[in-house]
């Protein structure tokens, strides 16, 4: 069978499934003027915009899509324009080649300026320095690029909702951690940036909460991070206990881990979500579990999880089931109207709405009423019913995971919304319908409501109205509706001065110079950060301009509680050479306070190097480690800060080259055997010789530390022996 303009896919036809019992009208009265409808509830799952699953799937549910953003590939300097955003959202706003707003789909984006810490991987601005996130330069770009992504952002309606990202690993906040100025600058830059999209973060911030700020969560439902065992500083602790009142206000979204299902014991799949989104889907216990969690933390969509099979018909039924809980769900209890009108007079509509979802809905959308002409089911007349905040729609609070329910659940919300006629409408009979507008959209239906009454196109049909004149009949009798669950009708408008920008020449750049490392001169980047790790919020990392000689300094102040420590690495993975080492710092801190210098590979300590205490004045420290194998993960600098205790600790100037180099690796591996070498040959050898030679790698290691009068170094056997003094001798002339 053909049906014109209607898409056959998979997911139509379980809509067509789920509602294959007889339509029903509900109820329609009539008293003291008034119509009073009472539609029946669409029990199925319907493909609602700003909810559900994070990927647009043509055959299943999922109508938003979050794109990375590389820094670098929206600026390039500081004098690029906000010409580059906006172009460069064009580029990413389709799929398959189609566009964003033929289908009806959102974009969440997030930019980042560092994807692993990996080599290569880093996307800084040409004319800023990567790894910088620290300087007062850097600080102003920060504030510079929030006010163009809101110039760019803030009213185009393919946005729904912009992650903060820009700090850290993949823009989460970690690798490193925005220091509480960054916090305070970030959030009254994107507070004042962005004033009709909702704005999310990783972490529960104090100063990001203040701001109304969402979460992205990128563990939502995992085992071992929830309540009452779970860490406190994570999403599942924060939202219960702290913050419970934040999906208020801006959304709750992230992904569900499933490299942790299949790889961590802790995860329990068996008893939590199952390890493939088409477990979760299938295994009714799965499911449970995962919308458990979804209606617990008041959700409105998650990623990964969206990888399912839409094919597979069981998998997709279990998806709709998701779907139901995730985000809003509008059911219209009734709705009342005048029978008859004219023109030009205002209309009031009355409407009694509950949200049965998990979520609110959190942009400006309005309700709109129309009149339809009764014969082609569009709009003669429509017009946005004031009065009307589809944000105030609540859901349910309180989850009880026994009782699987709200212990308060949601109460119906009474508006009162109108309209004006025009003078000019023609008098007659007219279909009186509703739809949720895409307001920044062009004003196009979007967003249905879960009843019965439902045309295609957007418009939900309550009765009929006379404008004029009296109706034949209120109530529809033998109208055909049709499935609100997908709707490939609808789309939304870009303005065309949007769609008509360009992508701008690119700005002379006034690039900056590469740190590059020396292992003979320096290793420590010194654009590069150190990170705090710390298990509380009492205790925080500053960045200060007011070391020797007007140096950075990296200020850790506060309740050092357990287990913190301040940290350096080389990148993700980057491991030293073994060797010997030379690291010089200054400090200054609390006096009679102390902290201990440590090698660690990753977060695993290999080895405590020195004690250094602390005074109120900077002291100049010098440390000498060897690295006598390779690391495993990469090696870390580590300073272990005080336990239980109350204090501050300042480093400037850090510095590390290699100071030891090795001897040739001559054959053999018998027992060791050694020799006196002057100490004028050995002083030529280790200046002119022992620098540069091309085959010390991986072997033993002469420091001047070890010239005396005499000196003595190793080697495997007596041949050797005999080989390395005449490699020596020649070496010295």
């Amino acid at each position: 069978m053909k049906m014109k303009g209607m898409r056959i896919c998979l997911g139509f036809v379980w809509a067509v499934a789920q509602a294959a019992n007889a339509q029903s009208v509900g109820s329609t009265s009539i008293r003291d003027g008034w119509v009073t409808v009472v539609p029946t509830e669409f029990q199925g799952a319907i493909n609602n915009p700003l909810k559900g699953f994070r990927a647009y799937k043509k055959d299943g549910y999922g109508l938003v899509e979050r794109k990375y953003i590389k820094w670098n590939d929206i600026e390039v300097s500081a004098d690029d324009s906000v010409e580059r955003i906006i172009a460069y959202t064009r580029k990413i706003t389709e799929t398959k080649g189609k566009r964003f707003e033929d289908l009806n789909v959102k974009l969440v984006p997030r930019v980042y300026l560092d994807w692993n810490g990996s080599s290569g991987k880093q996307h800084w601005p040409a004319d800023l320095h990567t790894f910088d996130y620290d300087s007062p330069a850097f600080q102003e770009r920060l504030r510079s690029l929030v006010a163009k992504l809101g110039q760019a952002w803030d009213e185009d309606p393919r946005i729904f909702a912009v992650q903060m990202g820009l700090i850290g690993h993949f823009g989460e906040h970690h690798n490193p951690a925005p220091t509480a100025g960054q916090r305070r600058l970030l959030a009254e830059a994107f507070q004042k940036a962005f004033k009709h999209k909702p704005v999310l973060v990783r972490h529960h911030d104090a100063e990001f909460m203040q701001a109304g700020f969402g979460i992205y969560y990128d563990t939502f439902a995992n085992l071992s991070r929830e309540t009452p065992a779970g860490p406190k500083d994570q999403f599942p602790w924060q939202a219960t206990y702290v913050y419970p009142d934040i999906w208020k206000r801006a959304p709750i979204e992230g992904e569900v881990e499933y490299n942790w299902q299949k790889q961590r014991e802790s995860a329990k799949p068996e008893e939590t979500f199952g390890r493939t989104p088409d477990e979760t889907m299938k295994v009714p216990a799965y499911r449970r579990y995962m919308i458990d969690k979804i209606r617990r933390y008041h959700a409105s969509y998650l990623g990964w999880i969206d990888n399912y099979n839409v094919s597979n018909r069981e998998v997709l039924a279990g998806a709709a089931e998701l779907q139901k809980a995730f985000g809003y769900r509008f059911m219209l209890d009734s709705a009342s109207y005048p029978l008859t009108l004219p023109p030009g007079k205002k209309m009031t509509v009355k409407l009694t709405v509950r949200n049965t979802g998990s979520a609110s809905f959190y942009l400006d959308w309005p309700v709109a009423v129309a009149l339809l002409d009764p014969t082609t089911k569009k709009p003669v007349w429509s017009a946005p019913l004031a009065g009307v905040d589809i944000r105030k729609w609540l859901p349910g609070e309180d989850w009880d995971s026994v009782g699987f329910a709200y212990r308060r659940p949601a109460v119906p919300h009474h508006d009162e919304g109108h309209a004006t006629l025009p003078q000019d409408i023609k008098p007659g009979q007219y279909l009186l319908a509703l739809a949720i507008l895409d307001r920044q959209g062009g004003m196009m239906p979007s967003a249905r409501f879960a009843i019965e009454n439902y045309f295609r196109g957007g418009w939900h049909p309550l009765g009929f109205i006379g404008i004029g004149e009296a109706p034949e009949e209120a109530s529809l009798k033998n109208v055909a509706f049709d499935s609100p669950a997908f709707d490939d009708s609808l789309y939304y408008k870009v303005p065309e001065k949007l769609l008509a920008v360009k992508a701008p020449p690119v700005p002379q750049v006034k690039a900056v110079t590469p740190w590059t490392p020396d292992p003979n001169t320096e290793l420590i980047n010194p654009w590069r950060y150190w990170i705090l790790q710390t298990q509380g919020n009492g205790l925080e990392k500053q960045i200060l301009a007011d070391g020797p000689g007007g140096s950075r300094v990296i200020r850790v102040t506060g309740d050092f509680g357990e287990g913190s420590s301040l940290n350096h690495n080389f990148g993700n993975g980057a491991k030293l050479d073994p060797g010997r080492y030379h690291f010089a710092f200054r400090v200054r801190g609390t006096p009679g306070q102390s902290v201990e210098f440590e090698l660690a590979d990753g977060w695993r300590r290999v080895s405590k190097e020195a004690q250094i205490p602390l005074t109120d004045q900077w002291q100049e420290h010098s440390i000498e480690f060897e690295i006598k194998t390779t690391f495993k993960d990469e090696t870390t600098l580590r300073f272990s800060l005080p336990h239980a205790a109350k204090g501050t600790l300042d480093l400037a100037n850090t510095r590390l080259k290699v100071v030891g180099r090795p001897i040739p690796n001559l054959k053999g591996s018998k027992p060791m055997h050694r020799f006196p070498v002057p100490i004028c040959m050995m002083a030529f050898v280790f200046v002119a010789t022992m620098l540069h030679h091309p085959s010390w790698a991986h072997v033993p290691y002469l420091e001047k530390e070890d010239f005396t009068t005499t000196s003595s170094f190793v080697c495997a056997s007596a041949e050797q022996s005999v080989a390395a003094y005449s490699w020596l001798e020649s070496s010295s002339d």
